[in-house]
């Protein structure tokens, strides 16, 4: 009996490790992940700075949300370059990473914050748009409209 209580013992914390490592791991990429989009959008659109933070919602699916400095969501030429940008860089480097486990994309401003109010979407759909433009199979009026149907409001949970 002990040995078999010993095996289960050490099976469960094999497992356990196991589990947060993986969590760590996702955490360090979805991190990683942030750092490039944060850059890209922060060197491309010079009128707000954006932030992106991983989310690990579900165990080894990452969800991020991208948030910006100023009420983008305000004004339609603020928001359409804003959300362009953001959604091709998360989809760049998410592309670049095709073993990363995801799960969605959440935008939001400054304004909608104060509300707890985000847009989100499959990060599927900003890896497909991505590879799209890239390989001229859309526009960005057509990626934008795509985006813009697959936007949903979302409030974020305390």
């Amino acid at each position: 009996m002990g040995g078999a209580m010993l095996k289960l013992a050490i099976v469960s914390a094999v497992i356990s490790l196991w589990s947060m490592s993986s969590l760590a791991q996702s955490a360090d990429q979805g991190q990683a992940i942030c750092y490039e989009v944060q850059n890209i959008v922060n060197a491309l659109v010079d009128y707000t700075e954006t932030k992106c933070l991983p989310v690990a919602k579900e165990a080894e699916a990452i969800s991020f949300i991208v948030i910006s400095s100023q009420p983008v969501f305000s004004r339609e030429a603020s928001k359409k370059a804003w959300v362009l940008v953001v959604v091709a860089s998360i989809g760049k480097a998410l592309n670049q990473r095709p073993g990363v486990k995801t799960n969605e994309l959440w935008l939001s401003d400054i304004n909608r914050m104060k509300g707890r109010v985000a847009y989100g979407m499959p990060v599927t759909v900003a890896k497909t748009l991505q590879r799209r433009i890239v390989n001229n199979k859309l526009n960005l009026d057509q990626m934008y409209s795509i985006i813009k149907k697959r936007l949903k409001k979302k409030v974020i949970p305390r």
